[in-house]
């Protein structure tokens, strides 16, 4: 809150018209308050004001000083006693009032640069505002525009990375194709290689099946043509029959689509000779001994080939 001396320092720019509402409100609360010191002084300024221009323009002209005191010396000279009063009324009258307008407009003076000043000081801070504004919407509009390359990049990355990872899963099958074909041509080019085929049982759909069998090195490999899929909670199992043993494991497998079934096993060293081999449907997993329908059966050969 103003107090008395803060008032009266601002009395030149209410008579100016210069202050803003609040600082009115206080001074015109003052001045109902009673205080009959700032009353005059407020009316002293007023008449003041009433020396020089009204509008104050944009930039303080050159020699504005020079011009209100030129202004102020021609006021002061009209303003001699009249004729039936003693010269030194006059004098005296001019002697007191000339100082005084010379310092009130002067202080007038100050204050109008002051406004001009603070003016300006307004709109550089405007144009300050301004310009952080517009750098504010410049670095909002690059952060979408690096968002959305952002987003873009990494539709791209999916993309490639969906690409990539089919390319591998094609690399990961034709690696395991190449190494079901190497394994089947070392099981083709074992000694003592016989064939065995089998064929449908009596009751099951058509399909076929080949056993290529290398007694002297152990080895045997398996192919099931036409065979149809089975449910999740079934696999389809081959056998060896056996001379001593009877049903001897031989492998699981799942047919494909097309299918086709692959089974490399080995031949038992301690189960005799075999004697048949034989694929049932049994539960997933496996059993140890032949539960389920028997599918395709066929008898070994006693000539290698």
């Amino acid at each position: 809150m103003k107090n008395h001396e803060d008032i009266q320092a601002d009395l030149p720019l209410y008579a100016l018209g210069s202050l803003d509402a609040d600082e009115r409100q206080a001074i015109d609360q003052h001045l109902t308050e009673g205080c009959d010191s700032c009353a005059r002084e407020l009316q002293t300024w007023r008449d003041v004001v009433g020396m020089v221009p009204l509008e104050i323009p944009e930039v303080a002209p050159s020699g504005l000083k020079a011009k209100l005191l030129a202004r102020v010396r021609a006021e002061t000279a009209t303003s001699a006693a009249p004729a039936h009063r003693p010269r030194t009324v006059a004098r005296r009258r001019i002697g007191w009032a000339a100082p005084f307008a010379l310092a009130a407009l002067a202080l007038l003076a100050l204050a109008t640069y002051q406004e001009i000043g603070w003016r300006a000081e307004r709109e550089r801070d405007a144009q300050v505002v301004a310009n952080l504004e517009a750098e504010r919407t410049r670095q909002a509009t690059v952060v979408a525009e690096l968002q959305r390359e952002l987003e873009a990049a990494r539709g791209n990355l999916a993309t490639v990375s969906a690409a990539l990872a089919a390319r591998e899963n094609d690399v990961a099958s034709l690696r395991a194709a190449l190494a079901n074909a190497e394994q089947s041509l070392s099981i083709l080019q074992a000694r003592g290689l016989s064939l065995v085929a089998l064929k449908e049982t009596k009751d099951a759909p058509p399909a076929a099946g080949h056993v290529l069998l290398s007694a002297p090195t152990g080895r045997a490999l398996f192919y099931a043509f036409d065979l149809p899929q089975v449910p999740a909670d079934k696999t389809y199992e081959l056998w060896w029959i056996t001379e001593k043993q009877g049903p001897v494991q031989a492998g699981l497998f799942q047919p494909d689509a097309r299918g086709l079934g692959r089974v490399e096993a080995t031949v038992p060293e301690d189960a005799g000779a075999i004697q048949a081999a034989a694929v049932t449907i049994e539960a997933a997993g496996g059993v140890p001994k032949p539960q389920g329908p028997m599918v395709l059966i066929g008898t070994v050969g006693s000539s290698p080939s």
